[in-house]
């Protein structure tokens, strides 16, 4: 059994928004709220950095 978006979000440093940010907020449903970028993604959109070669993830300028 696969772990849950609800789940994964309480390992604060793991989901990130397309924009790399953690305060995300699960809204129940096929999305998450991010309160820096005051938008809701679908769950599909967002970085699982548990999955990605490296922890750390370096944004785009």
């Amino acid at each position: 059994m696969s772990e849950s978006v609800d789940e994964k979000l309480g390992d604060l440093w793991r989901m990130m928004c397309p924009q790399h940010h953690h305060q995300l907020q699960d809204q129940q449903g096929p999305t998450v709220y991010c309160k820096r970028c005051n938008h809701a993604y679908r769950y599909e959109d967002l970085i699982d950095k548990e999955e990605t070669q490296s922890y750390a993830v370096v944004g785009e300028r």
